[in-house]
């Protein structure tokens, strides 16, 4: 029996010997470069970290080799960008990354997430550091709770990921230089009476709303969505970058060159659209009904403030509704009506023969702006989509909304008469209704 406790013993010291070995050699053969690549990016420039610590899994996670370097106050200068928001580009290991801009005379401007970083808006052209963290930590650990250390010590693995992977952070410090300037991009160069042409103006950084001058319309710009801007070729997903806008093309909108001056951030742009003719026919028509001064009166006040009025973020997306279903065109946008044979105005609008009872539907997403009868022009909705885009839906037999309710594409708003007149507007300018319903033209440009 003592022969074989003395035999346990042994056999028990030779494994632990055996196994001091593997760790020393394995310990000894684990070396700095079994740290994952830095791989990290700012504003396309490769990026060499100033500080790191990184947990390296040894014996399958049993413990792990822990090399540190304490963060310097080395800067890597990045020179100059162009692009109003240099991009940071973690590598594909990274869990988690924070940055923090700071200006030239050392006021922190921003901290966050790489997610928040998207939204982030520089202020001004001029010098600015960066101090950027990329971590890789497993699932169900934070950064708090990271052991970080200045020594090169064991550590128990965390054990939270099969198999262990290397846990740890990259630190990096630069300078850089932004000198952007504004671009303009439009969805096309030439548009036919009646269209829309789409506009993106990036590259600029602050915040003052670019302003739109044009003989074709009042132009409103608003913030284009991360997802809008990462589509633009001159710009990237920063909402930094993006402004978005639209500019109508009414049906009697001058053929040839117009000369579209943006003006923002104290930078003047031009850009040059042409129209060309649309020959949108005649139609035989009803004269209109006699109005009183006071009919009149009551859609000036109620209806022409709308075409002005601040434009809201983008509600709609994709293609838009006719209101109704089943209809007969009895006078079609651009068209002009000739009455009792004498050919009189073109119509803004589209008059549609209908059946009686059938819904009206929202054409898109948007929010009701009025919801009221006329006497000039009966039940009355009208629906901001935003961007400047309205519908105005005429003459319904009655109405299921009111001012202030939000509607989802589809949803009735009314029932219809035996007529309706739908309007589709741009601001003050209406447009071609048949292209909004094809998915055509600028209004759809990069969605």
């Amino acid at each position: 029996m003592k022969r074989f406790l003395l035999w346990l013993i042994g056999v028990a010291l030779g494994v632990a010997v055996l196994l001091g070995s593997v760790m020393g050699i394995s310990y000894a053969f684990t070396t700095e470069g079994a740290m994952p690549a830095t791989q990290t990016q700012f504003g396309g420039v490769e990026l060499t970290p100033n500080g790191y610590c990184w947990q390296i899994p040894l014996m399958a996670g049993a413990l792990d080799r822990v090399f540190t370097s304490p963060q310097t106050l080395s800067v890597q200068k990045l020179g100059v960008f162009y692009d109003a928001h240099p991009a940071l580009t973690p590598p594909s290991w990274a869990t988690y990354t924070v940055i923090e801009i700071s200006d030239g005379g050392g006021t922190v401007l921003f901290r966050g997430s790489l997610e928040e970083y998207e939204g982030f808006l520089y202020p001004a052209n001029g010098e600015y550091k960066a101090d950027i963290t990329v971590w890789r930590l497993p699932e169900g650990m934070s950064v708090t709770e990271f052991p970080w250390e200045s020594n090169n010590s064991l550590h128990r693995n965390p054990g939270l990921e099969r198999p262990a992977r290397p846990v740890g952070c990259y630190q990096y410090t630069v300078r850089y230089t932004l000198q952007a300037s504004a671009e303009i991009t439009l969805s096309s160069e030439t548009v036919e009476q009646g269209g829309i042409v789409g506009m993106r103006i990036s590259g600029m950084v602050g915040s003052g709303t670019p302003v739109v001058q044009t003989d074709l319309g009042s132009v409103q710009c608003v913030r284009a969505s991360a997802p809008d801007a990462a589509a633009v070729v001159v710009g990237s997903v920063q909402v930094g970058a993006g402004w978005r806008c639209y500019i109508p093309a009414a049906y009697n909108a001058s053929v040839g060159a117009h000369t579209i001056t943006v003006e923002v951030n104290g930078e003047t742009l031009t850009v040059d659209l042409t129209v060309t003719a649309q020959d949108f026919g005649q139609a035989e028509a009803e004269p209109d009904p006699p109005a009183t001064e006071e009919a009149n009166a009551e859609f000036r006040n109620l209806v022409w403030p709308l075409y002005e009025q601040p434009a809201r973020e983008k509600l709609w997306a994709g293609r838009w509704l006719c209101p109704v279903e089943d209809y007969v065109i009895l006078v079609d946008y651009g068209q002009v009506k000739v009455v009792g044979g004498q050919r009189g105005s073109r119509s803004n609008s589209t008059l549609l023969y209908t059946i009686p009872g059938e819904p009206v539907r929202a054409p898109a997403n948007g929010v009701v702006v009025l919801a009221q009868n006329l006497a000039l022009t009966g039940n009355t909705v009208v629906i901001d989509h935003g961007c400047g885009m309205r519908s105005y839906l005429y003459g319904l037999a009655d109405l299921h909304v009111q001012k202030g309710q939000t509607v989802a594409q589809g949803d009735a708003v009314g029932l219809v008469g035996e007529e309706l007149t739908m309007d589709f507007k741009l601001g003050s300018k209406s447009v071609n209704p048949w292209r909004l319903f094809q998915t055509s033209g600028g209004l759809f440009w990069l969605e």
